[in-house]
């Protein structure tokens, strides 16, 4: 029996990619009017942490474990790392499974987990070229102070972001193969959006965080995706530390790779697609 999918060769495939992230890429900038307003929409919520954090400090400027000096530029970088990391992964799929159009996405020749990937990447180049301008403006009131600590420090910073993006779109196709099993991923969505928001690092640096809590973000992805690339962009972890951190980072990124990959067999299984 012939494959339903017709086998591309590692040329045609590289191809499919290259033009998959390019009308992604495309369809990001169509829009002038939406893209605008998320830019200003990402610029109100997250001044709102900083302005929190600014009377906090102001209460009790000596009591907390890091200065001030350091505090809001992690809130910044941390922001910025967080908007650039944006992808549209779970409310894409989670509407094509609803609809049943994700039948079509399994029958085309490319590797489903690769090709969303490869959209994801489409998204972060996008919110990263936005988030640009928001780093600009947090220059403005913070001024050097949001620079890397050195060279060597912004360039592991930049593999490390790198694989913070495969370890963030790695929990995010986890977390859509729920959607397979209930059509609806508002839920499970929501859920893996508060793990976020408690255990990466986005409101506060980990410093900061009660022992217990600290210790079940330790055993987790999460923190990987806000806090490692951003202590590397400010120094806080150097040379050996920080190639242990890129190191955790890696395993993490396979390892959740694998999983997707894994459970996406036993989804498949469950996918029902109705129509007539």
């Amino acid at each position: 029996m012939r494959d339903l999918q017709p086998q591309l060769t590692p040329l045609e495939s590289l191809r499919s990619y290259t033009s998959l992230f390019l009308r992604s890429a495309k369809a990001g900038f169509a829009y002038q009017a939406s893209t605008f307003t998320e830019i200003l929409t990402a610029a109100f919520i997250y001044a709102v942490p900083m302005l929190v954090w600014r009377q906090v400090y102001a209460q009790d400027p000596t009591g907390m474990p890091l200065s001030k000096e350091h505090m809001f530029p992690y809130l910044l970088l941390a922001c910025c790392v967080n908007y650039s990391l944006s992808m549209g992964v779970e409310f894409r799929l989670g509407n094509r499974i609803r609809s049943g159009l994700i039948a079509t996405d399994l029958l085309k020749p490319v590797d489903f987990q690769v090709s969303q990937g490869v959209i994801c990447i489409s998204d972060s180049v996008f919110h990263a070229l936005l988030g640009l301008s928001v780093f600009f403006c947090g220059f403005l009131f913070l001024g050097p102070a949001v620079f890397p600590a050195s060279a060597s420090s912004f360039l592991m910073f930049l593999a490390s972001f790198a694989l913070a993006f495969l370890i963030q779109y790695g929990i995010c196709f986890i977390f859509v193969q729920g959607a397979f099993y209930t059509y609806s991923g508002y839920g499970i969505f929501a859920a893996r959006g508060a793990l976020h928001q408690t255990f990466s690092g986005l409101s506060a640096p980990l410093a900061f965080y009660p022992p217990f809590l600290k210790s079940a973000g330790d055993w987790l992805p999460f923190q990987h995706a806000i806090h490692t690339p951003v202590s590397i962009y400010m120094g806080w972890a150097e040379g050996a530390q920080a190639l242990h951190l890129l190191g955790q980072q890696a395993i993490w990124a396979v390892g959740l790779y694998f999983l997707g990959k894994l459970l996406l067999v036993g989804s498949l299984k469950q996918l029902e697609v109705q129509g007539g």
